[in-house]
């Protein structure tokens, strides 16, 4: 990947980059790395109400207890846990030995070796989870709680893009868990309307509601039943908010400008097609269905459109950063990666469009997993993350829709705007 073999430690690099957030850097780290519980810390998630055993809710769909999450001391999220569950730490190539989150002197840490590092605190599960829906389906199964603060709603478990061989090489889609069915009927969105009235009543708890799925190419035109899927669950949540707009991240495929207006008319206030990667080669490579359906450019097309019909910061593309140095085709060095990444960055931004970067997760299930490719080194999503932010701040794109403290990039920009309004 590098001439330079050695890859820079956490010190290293907040001794190198002083004016980026040693707590970021952590939390970077730590999805890199993986993050388990110890037993002592199981026990205190069961004591303080943030450990949901989901055996009799979901049988053998997992077999863990689940738990509601955890947070640094600025409230932002402990990245490196499996998102709804504990740790899994096998189903994952990391980078290095596991953090540890373990109960020293009466308080929960988050332990790099023996060496206790940063305070931790864990988030209770939400109390409709045990609850059941009129006609008997327990609300966990329709309503996901992932991380403190998310409600995700899955429409189906399909991605055709699998089905014809052709799936984004990181992807590992038919391995999740808590997928629908394939389409809604009547009685799953009574199932949701109920369970999001139920969730709702918990006041202050969610800071968003996502919605999404894979690609669904069938209709009279690919993405047509996709489109009609969220079509199905915008009304319905209308209901449940009572109110003509639905406010939440709905992450899809790229969308003619015909379908992202039925969208529109259905409440959608906000779009997410997602660009993956920037350079086209690579594009091609990685993500082969998109490639397909309908091309690169169709997918930036997409997003750009979306933007005269949701507004300025109110359609986002996301970056899957370090998939461009995978190997044999990607790129050698980390500069040169960078460069691609956030020159795309700086086009979608230009326009209008915010864009956002998540870490690679070499995940079980993926193409790259079973490639045994190499994830890519903490530096580089360090950089990726502070050019991404100052991205941002140049074009004022604060994509408050999107920022609800997963992303370090959300983070940086909240540092900056709390010091830009007390000076």
């Amino acid at each position: 990947m590098n001439e330079d073999n050695h890859e820079l430690g956490f010190e290293e690099l907040a001794a190198k980059y002083p004016d980026f957030p040693r707590l970021l850097i952590r939390k970077l780290d730590a999805e890199l790395r993986g993050v388990a519980l110890t037993e002592r810390a199981l026990e205190r998630a069961k004591e303080e109400g943030c450990l949901y055993d989901a055996a009799a809710d979901l049988g053998q769909e997992t077999p863990r207890p689940v738990l509601g999450g955890a947070l640094f001391r600025d409230g932002s999220w402990v990245l490196g846990m499996e998102p709804m569950y504990l740790q899994f730490p096998n189903g994952y190539k990391r980078s290095g030995s596991l953090y540890t989150i373990d109960v020293v002197d009466g308080k929960l840490w988050l332990l790099d070796g023996d060496n206790p590092v940063e305070e931790v605190f864990f988030v209770s599960y939400p109390e409709y989870f045990g609850k059941k829906t009129s006609r008997g389906t327990p609300m966990v199964k329709v309503v996901s709680a992932r991380l403190p603060g998310l409600l995700f709603v899955y429409l189906y478990n399909r991605c055709d893009f699998w089905a014809e061989q052709k799936p984004c090489k990181y992807c590992s889609f038919p391995t999740r868990v808590f997928r629908r069915k394939p389409g809604y009927t009547q009685e799953g969105l009574d199932d949701l309307y109920e369970t999001m009235n139920e969730a709702l009543k918990e006041e202050g708890k969610w800071m968003n509601i996502v919605l999404l799925a894979g690609s669904n190419l069938s209709g009279n035109s690919p993405y047509d039943n996709e489109v009609d899927e969220y079509v199905k669950v915008l009304t319905t949540l209308r209901k449940s908010f009572g109110t003509e707009k639905v406010y939440a991240k709905m992450v899809a495929s790229a969308f003619s400008r015909e379908q992202l207006l039925r969208l529109k008319e259905a409440g959608a206030t906000t779009y997410q097609p997602h660009i993956e990667v920037w350079d086209e080669k690579l594009f091609e490579w990685i993500c082969p269905g998109k490639t397909k359906y309908f091309g690169r450019q169709y997918w930036i097309d997409s997003a750009l459109s979306a933007v005269e019909i949701f507004g300025r910061g109110y359609v986002c593309t996301q970056f899957v950063g370090g998939v461009e140095l995978m190997q044999p085709y990607g790129f050698k060095t980390i500069d040169e990666a960078l460069e691609s990444t956030l020159e795309g960055a700086e086009f979608f931004a230009s326009h209008g469009v915010g864009p956002i970067a998540i870490i690679h997760r070499l995940e079980k299930g993926t193409v790259f997993y079973a490639q045994k490719q190499k994830p890519a080194p903490l530096e580089y999503y360090v950089r990726l993350m502070k050019g991404i932010s100052e991205i941002h701040r140049k074009y004022n794109l604060s994509v408050d829709f999107n920022n609800y403290r997963c992303h370090p990039t959300g983070d940086l920009d909240r540092l900056h705007n709390a010091a830009r309004e007390g000076a």
